[in-house]
């Protein structure tokens, strides 16, 4: 699907005094991190590691997907097979399957580059898959509209009787479906989809995600019947605004916006969780909005010091992950500073700690080894005390039972030793993040019991490498499978021109969104971009700034990426643009144009140095007829096209009025134009109404913004360009690039 963005959004520059519900929060804790680890900054093998543990929790059908030479088929005559473990258990709950999934997208839509770089994106995918895949075929559509979903597979407190290996377990499970409940479920289903087909533009993950979140909606009742004892929620709507979020960032559509401010709570009372995700949902609609001050806020109180901090006495490893990764997510998007906060934790969690123990399990020796686990264990029951017949790696044990540090390494202990799909989730997006922030360690080739090795040798993602610089080019190709990667690096000589001061107090701002045309940089044909990297550099310290990214065509037709904000202690920064499937589909890579804006910096020296392109081959099909607008016309076009892909034919009659005197077709066509010289009514841009977009008009609106004018709602609303009810600076921007455009 396509997603239409509009060219500069509004930046929140007010940060406001939320106030936070502190409530019953745990006391954090007053143990120092200490003691010793192995490997602590290694955040490469961190995520590597973390990964596996969902290999280890595969159900049905996996021989081919799992990466451990210890777990095949199991469960495959359930009515739906697939899906994951929930925990040391064999069940499946959905509410924690949908928050694993969810927040599992998160990280990689956060992160790309971490999981890129390390080479772990293939098995990211291939989990996130595997639950969406599951998701879907637990979904009955009728048209768009969810008849039935299935929400649980297997009872909780039968599957806990049975202490063995998934593959022996037999007998039939029990299957929970609902056609009018289950709306925290349906949403964190719904979540899950929607962000996959961010990150992997499968067009059926948005299908199901946009069925089951209004399916959600209809309802508003959570599952009682089935997770009761063991994931009893305390309510939907934070489910629903979380999944809103994303299908606004999938879709660019009002209504999960505004579903996504109205459904959270107003005040954050705790971390991103499987029972309350209202911390996810309030940062993505900081992603939306650019304001980060409700998470930053939150967080901010929490996380800071260097005790270890302790939040609940289950599973604490676990919701220490959880703010880690929320405030290295935050951190990227907002500037603040969280990552040596989170550092110390993560080297706690890895065995700076008064047990000298860590509670990732095969990433050290001194790892965690008898995690409460049916499959990996080999025991007959949970109190056998015998070594685990096969170590779980990666998976991330409860950790300490309180403030002082208190851990048995006992698979008894489910408290202290209890895994899960949730536990994991928190720890893959903190190892992620820590990487994208340090960029320390790397993936090792060989781990015990492990068949495939993601990123540590013997999976390289082919290659091509194109770099033009001053009109030279060299290509290096690699080939295994069926893709490849190219990139392409582009020398900005004139650079320095684009010197950056806005001044936003005033109403004006200067001209600071240069743009190249997408042919320059030589993408083959068949490939398409997935990245954009922009260096820039000063003289002095560059400090904090924000920008966004932009495709067009022309003036009026805008695929804009999210705003970033960035901080930068040096006189060099990267900014990346990971665009997502849809937006990558609409780019034009013949006509369009590659932008990229700054604004409210610290420091207006910057100049941008290169532009760097990642493409995918063959991932997105290019259109066949692609027409450039540029002045008023109508037209009458009768065409013949002959496919020779299926040799079929087909004939169109197409009559429209549009902004335009040429037209570039791959088609063979038979064209009858009729020109008018009618001056176009309602054009953005044209305050004064005299048909045309001219300094007068960029005049009357910085005298509106100075306040010194008034406008009527007609001109109010023609001066809106960034259409978000808002008359600012951006919109006089834009206006001044339209002037521009038009006068060149």
């Amino acid at each position: 699907m396509m997603k239409h963005f509009r060219l500069f959004k509004q930046i929140t520059a007010t940060v406001s005094a939320a106030v936070v519900a502190l409530g019953a929060f745990p006391t954090i804790s007053s143990t120092p991190i200490s003691a010793a680890a192995e490997d602590p900054d290694n955040y490469a093998k961190l995520l590597q590691y973390s990964l596996y543990f969902y290999d280890a929790n595969l159900c049905g059908n996996i021989s081919s997907k799992t990466g451990l030479s210890w777990r095949s088929n199991c469960h495959t005559s359930d009515e739906v097979p697939g899906g994951f473990h929930d925990a040391g258990d064999h069940a499946m709950f959905g509410l924690p399957q949908g928050y694993t999934a969810s927040t599992l997208g998160w990280s990689y839509f956060e992160f790309k580059d971490a999981f890129d770089s390390t080479g772990q994106t293939e098995h990211l995918k291939l989990i996130t898959d595997h639950f969406c895949d599951f998701f879907k075929r637990s979904t009955k559509l009728s048209g768009d509209n969810v008849s039935e979903f299935l929400y649980q597979k297997g009872n909780g407190s039968e599957d806990h009787s049975y202490w063995g290996s998934p593959e022996n377990q037999s007998g039939s499970r029990q299957m929970y479906w609902t056609s009018n409940g289950a709306s925290d479920i349906a949403a964190e289903y719904a979540a899950s989809l929607a962000v996959n087909y961010i990150n992997f533009g499968n067009d059926e993950d948005l299908k199901y995600a946009e069925a089951l979140y209004k399916f959600s909606t209809q309802y508003n009742q959570v599952a009682t019947y089935g997770p009761e004892g063991f994931y009893s929620s305390s309510g939907c709507r934070d489910d629903q605004a979380w999944a809103a979020g994303w299908l606004y960032l999938a879709t660019k559509k009002e209504q999960y916006k505004n579903d996504c401010a109205s459904k959270q709570s107003q005040y954050l009372g705790w971390i991103h969780g499987w029972d309350n995700v209202d911390m996810g949902a309030a940062c993505l609609y900081s992603h939306i909005t650019g304001d980060w001050s409700k998470p930053n806020n939150w967080m901010s109180e929490r996380a800071n010091g260097s005790n270890y901090l302790f939040l609940d006495s289950w599973g604490s490893a676990r919701l220490n992950c959880s703010m880690q990764m929320t405030a290295l997510i935050s951190q990227q998007n907002s500037g603040k500073n969280f990552s040596d906060w989170c550092r110390g934790q993560m080297n706690y969690i890895l065995g700076y700690n008064p047990k000298n123990t860590c509670f990732v399990v095969g990433y050290a020796s001194n790892s965690a080894s008898k995690p409460h686990h049916r499959a990996c264990s080999g025991t007959s029951s949970a109190e056998d005390e015998s070594p685990s017949k096969y170590t779980l790696v990666g998976a991330l044990v409860g950790g300490p039972t309180d403030a002082g540090g208190t851990y048995q390494d006992s698979r008894a202990d489910y408290k202290c030793n209890e895994v899960a799909c949730d536990y994991n989730a928190a720890l893959v997006g903190a190892a992620a993040g820590l990487y994208t922030v340090y960029k320390t360690g790397s993936p090792v080739s060989s781990i015990e019991g492990v068949t495939k090795i993601y990123g540590g040798g013997s999976y390289q993602p082919p290659v091509t490498t194109t770099t033009a610089s001053g009109g030279n080019k060299t290509t290096t190709t690699t080939t295994s499978k069926s893709e490849s990667t190219t990139t392409t690096t582009i020398k900005i000589v004139n650079a320095g021109e684009y010197e950056i001061n806005p001044d936003i107090s005033s109403g004006s701002m200067s001209d600071n969104f240069p743009g190249w045309f997408w042919s320059e940089f030589g993408i083959p044909d068949g490939e398409t971009a997935y990245k954009v990297e922009a260096t820039i550099s000063s003289d002095s310290t560059i400090g904090t700034w924000n920008g966004a990214f932009g495709s067009t065509i022309n003036e009026s037709d805008w695929y804009q990426s999210e705003n970033f904000n960035e901080y930068h202690s040096g006189n060099t920064a990267t900014a990346v643009w990971n665009i997502d499937s849809a937006t990558s589909k609409a780019i034009n890579y013949k006509y369009g144009t590659l932008k990229i804006g700054f604004w409210w910096l610290s420091n207006n020296n910057y100049k941008i140095d290169s532009i760097k392109v990642y493409t995918a081959k063959n991932e997105i099909p290019q259109a066949t007829t692609t027409s450039t607008i540029t002045s008023t016309a109508t037209s009458t076009t009768t065409s013949t096209t002959t496919s020779t892909s299926t040799t079929s034919t087909a004939t169109s009659t197409t009559t429209s009025t549009a902004t335009s005197t040429s037209t570039t077709s791959t088609t063979t066509s038979t064209t009858t134009s009729t020109s008018t010289t009618t001056v176009p009514k309602n054009i953005p841009g044209d305050i004064n109404s005299d048909g045309r977009v001219n300094i007068a008009d960029a005049v009357l609106l910085q005298r509106y913004i100075l306040r010194t004018a008034i406008l009527t709602p007609e001109q109010a609303e023609a001066a809106d360009i960034c259409k978000d009810g808002v008359l600012n600076a951006f919109d006089l921007v834009l206006i001044r690039r339209l002037i521009i455009g038009i006068e060149r």
